[in-house]
């Protein structure tokens, strides 16, 4: 069985604030703040991905261990899910 991926919603846009990246959602006008590790996992999904691949690629970005990084980008990509940033396809 192959593991479903990861996409973007892209009624979503953003930019840099600091140390924040901004989102708004161009339909609603909804807004959200991503911290690094959320942003790079956005990041991430710039082509749809696995979880397995947006793990692969945060290891190489982070200093974090397998299965903390596995559970928080299974966290993070729960969340973006119910905010409806990204979904699985």
């Amino acid at each position: 069985m192959t593991e479903s991926k990861w996409q973007r919603d892209d009624n979503w846009v953003g930019s840099q604030i600091e140390d924040n990246f901004v989102m708004v959602n161009i339909e609603t006008g909804k807004y959200v703040s991503l911290n690094a590790s959320a942003s790079a996992i956005w990041d991430a999904m710039e082509q749809p991905r696995s979880t397995d691949e947006i793990v692969a690629d945060l290891l190489g970005k982070f200093d974090v261990d397998d299965a903390t990084c596995r559970n928080s980008v299974s966290r993070v990509l729960g969340t973006m899910s119910e905010l409806q940033l990204a979904a699985q396809v």
